[in-house]
């Protein structure tokens, strides 16, 4: 009696969307909200169903069901497993970096980078929350709606990228490069859409196997490409990798993989919360970093090639993505087999968007409120029908849009993870029973994150000095190279620790 007592107060307070000024016998009513809950009857209730439901609610522990942790780790196998992560690789060169210079740092950061969205993938089996939600235990409420603005910037700006690289690829197989661009970048939205419009359950299924084939392509185009002069090799007189070069790239893939950290709880949060968290951590920094660095490797390491190989650097000139490298590579020899791996490749930029509008919706509900009140589904769709068009614009500046976007990724990223980490670790003292998560929307009840915000703000009067990007180099990065990412981390998490005591003290919250 007492269990469903608790259940039903869990689903007066967590479940059901405060409708603020709306009467209890209009909320009933309401012709969308009873069209909508006889289709959930009908497509099944359970949080945990082949159509999902839940938004931003969280979730129950008796409904946390999923027992296989392997399948949250390896949606981002699959979404790092594909031909942005190659492409990123790709920039090192470009940056003033030889081969082993390039490969030293991709791995130094990309490892590194890793630990942050592997720790924080654990905070979804024990508290049931999607991560922005999370994100309004330290940064309160209105607080938490900015970052997750800036969260859905980030995927919307990932899942343009991925889109336009490809529909480029996919041009680029085609006879003659006949088919537009813009066609393939409709077909792999389309795709895309398709799987995060089902949830999570669908998500886990598709990731689990999608980066086989990818896998297998990838190893066939370095058999085809092979070793010497006229293939994969270490250039002669490499330059001498500055520690300007080493930063710059550093920041690049800091964005790369730290910004996973503001989206992870959501593919994890229907995981038991019994299974030990060491686990799950394991599971998920081996796979964010091995699907990650590995192509960031073969990247680095065919962009570098290419600059004494005319026909690749010929294949680069004409399109800075690497659709025509690939296609050149595979099609040379294998004919139309070829160019079906490189259709492959193409579609492995699907992997990312997927998983990417799936957090989106969800982050954008988060941001903006009032969006609850719609099903989870629809949110999807909504993002597509803002991403498509400007993926669509975007396709003519590919390679300043990446190199530019992902850079700027990693600042306000790395102020989100210094926060958390600080309440977190520090102040809460790791304890998951420290969150109320039936407080998730009641700002009133909430901290009210000016500490956070404060801590935020401050950094930047450092990190800016810091940045070293190509439209803007800041006084100190002239000198010691792009450590904006970096400070921005230690000073935001030391000014959080200083100042959420007294905030807590004043406000009582």
């Amino acid at each position: 009696m007492n269990e469903d007592i608790e259940s039903t107060e869990w689903e007066e307070k967590v479940h059901a969307p405060p409708l603020l000024g709306v009467p209890e016998e209009q909320r009933v009513a309401s012709g969308p909200v009873k069209w909508f809950r006889r289709l959930r009857e009908k497509t099944g209730n359970r949080p945990f169903s082949a159509v999902e439901w839940t938004g931003i609610q969280p979730i129950k522990p008796e409904d946390r069901v999923q027992r296989n942790y392997f399948a949250p780790a390896f949606v981002y196998f699959s979404a790092n497993m594909n031909i942005l992560s190659f492409s990123t690789g790709m920039v090192a060169p470009s940056l003033g970096l030889g081969l082993r210079a390039s490969m030293y740092t991709i791995v130094g950061f990309t490892v590194s980078c890793g630990l942050v969205p592997a720790y924080f993938i654990t905070f979804g089996p024990q508290l049931g929350m999607r991560q922005m939600v999370q994100s309004r235990y330290s940064f309160g409420y209105f607080g938490g709606c900015l970052f997750a603005l800036l969260n859905a910037m980030t995927g919307c700006g990932y899942t343009i990228l991925n889109a336009i690289l490809g529909g480029e690829t996919l041009q680029a197989v085609s006879p003659h490069q006949s088919m537009s661009a813009t066609v393939g970048i409709v077909i792999i939205m389309l795709v895309g859409l398709c799987i995060s419009f089902f949830g999570i359950r669908v998500l886990h299924w598709v990731e689990m196997v999608f980066w086989i084939p990818i896998m297998i392509s990838f190893v066939i185009m370095i058999g085809e490409a092979k070793t010497g002069p006229e293939g994969l090799h270490t250039v002669p007189n490499e330059p001498v990798p500055t520690s300007r070069a080493i930063l710059s790239m550093g920041c690049i893939l800091a964005g790369f993989q730290m910004s996973y950290a503001a989206s992870v709880s959501d593919v994890s949060m229907y995981v038991r919360p019994h299974i030990p968290s060491w686990k799950l951590f394991l599971v998920a920094f081996c796979t964010f970093t091995l699907g990650s660095t590995t192509i960031l490797l073969l990247g680095a390491a065919f962009a570098s090639s290419a600059q004494t190989i005319p026909a690749w650097s010929e294949a680069l000139a004409d399109n800075p993505s690497p659709g025509p490298l690939i296609n050149l590579i595979l099609s040379q020899k294998l004919g139309n087999f070829g160019k079906f791996l490189t259709v492959l490749l193409a579609l492995s930029a699907m992997g990312n968007i997927m998983t990417t509008l799936y957090s989106i919706g969800i982050t954008c509900q988060t941001a903006l409120p009032a969006l609850m009140y719609l099903p989870r589904f629809m949110m999807p769709i909504l993002a597509t029908a803002v991403v498509l068009p400007l993926a669509i614009v975007g396709k003519n500046s590919f390679y300043d849009t990446l190199t530019n976007f992902v850079s700027m990724i990693a600042y306000w990223t790395v102020l989100y993870v210094g926060v958390v980490i600080a309440d977190h670790v520090f102040l809460r003292r790791g304890k998951f029973s420290s969150y109320d998560p039936a407080i998730y929307n009641e700002w009133s009840k909430l901290p009210p994150g000016i500490a956070a915000l404060s801590a935020s703000i401050l950094s930047l009067g450092l990190v800016i000095p810091l940045m070293d990007q190509e439209w803007y180099t800041g006084p100190l990065a002239k000198h010691v190279g792009d450590l904006g990412f970096e400070v921005g981390l230690v000073l935001s998490f030391v000014l959080y620790l200083i100042l959420r005591p007294i905030e807590k003290r004043i406000a009582g919250r």
